[in-house]
């Protein structure tokens, strides 16, 4: 089973081969009859053109004789001996043009891959809370013997699923304007950055009796693209204060370390098992407590990795620490 999946798959490699190996050939002759065709032309046409003529008087009448010149065997020789040299070079600047075509063919294979991936998995977190909302209004049309309590649950699960599609929806949105820009650096105050997000993630940590606090220089200044770091702390902020329990502090921290920029966000929630680490930067993926969006960490990392640096995250818990770098 083994040995012929394998075969198949070398079978398709080569047939992926194939077609380049033979746009090389086709290049490679098309370059050697564009580069040696003129030398053989003009080669031909002065030897059939170039006539010597001499005059000579005979009898008291002039007699004009042109006769063709011979040419040194080291010229012909030289023009014979471009003709390998002309193959070599068009041999080498097929390989070239192939390579960037292959290079080219990689890069919107990946591009095509990951579109098709996002939109699978976008259909499949979009279906969720859609089949919510359909299903919850025919389990309530349907119902027997309706009342007030009963209509306030099934509007309280719709209520769920809307918000959860709206942040899916955001997220999405977000996602898509980080790809489609480019990094606009400006000095920015990384410090005050961390305090404005903290401030506005009070709002939703007070209702889950959360404190919210910043550990920071006065002034951190870095050249870093402001709006979408700001959007990668606030997604790990927000991360931290959904998973922290009551009465606990999320702490936030921005420093200095090197040559890069760091906001570290700590919570004292249940942390992430060993087994989920290798995925929580997977788009969609939610974990075991199927919390969030599962875009939050991935956009974060995208927009780090953008700036030159990165997102880890110390584990397994208990508690979770996500470090968020930038290289200015």
């Amino acid at each position: 089973m083994v040995g012929a999946g394998g075969a198949v798959v070398v079978a398709a490699g080569s047939a992926v081969s194939r077609p380049w190996w033979s746009l090389r050939v086709r290049l490679a002759v098309a370059g050697f009859l564009a580069s040696y065709l003129p030398v053989l032309l003009l080669f031909g046409v002065t030897i059939a053109t170039e006539y010597d003529t001499s005059t000579e008087v005979v009898n008291g009448v002039e007699v004009t004789t042109d006769s063709s010149i011979t040419w040194p065997p080291s010229i012909t020789a030289t023009v014979l001996a471009l003709g390998p040299a002309a193959a070599g070079l068009a041999w080498w600047w097929a390989g070239r043009a192939v390579r960037r075509y292959e290079q080219m063919y990689d890069r919107l294979q990946h591009a095509a891959d990951a579109q098709r991936r996002l939109i699978e998995e976008t259909s499949h977190e979009l279906r969720i809370p859609l089949s919510v909302l359909a299903t919850n209004a025919e389990v309530l049309l349907a119902h027997p013997q309706p009342t007030l309590e009963v209509y306030r649950e099934g509007l309280e699960r719709s209520g769920r699923a809307a918000d959860r599609l709206r942040a899916v929806i955001d997220e999405l949105l977000v996602d898509a304007r980080g790809r489609a820009r480019t990094v606009d650096r400006h000095p920015a105050d990384v410090a005050a950055l961390a305090r404005a997000v903290a401030d506005d993630a009070r709002v939703l940590a007070a209702r889950r009796e959360v404190s919210v606090v910043v550990t920071a220089p006065p002034r951190l200044i870095g050249a870093v693209d402001e709006a979408t770091v700001r959007r990668a702390v606030a997604n790990l902020v927000d991360n931290a204060v959904r998973h922290a329990p009551s009465g606990s502090v999320v702490s936030i921290t921005a420093e200095r370390r090197g040559p890069e920029l760091a906001v570290v966000v700590t919570d004292h929630g249940p942390g992430v098992p060993a087994d989920d680490l290798p995925h929580v930067f997977e788009p969609f993926w939610h974990g075991h407590d199927g919390l969030g969006t599962g875009l939050g960490l991935p956009i974060a990392r995208q927009i780090a990795l953008a700036h030159g640096g990165d997102v880890t995250l110390a584990g397994p818990g208990p508690g979770c620490v996500v470090t968020l770098t930038v290289r200015p």
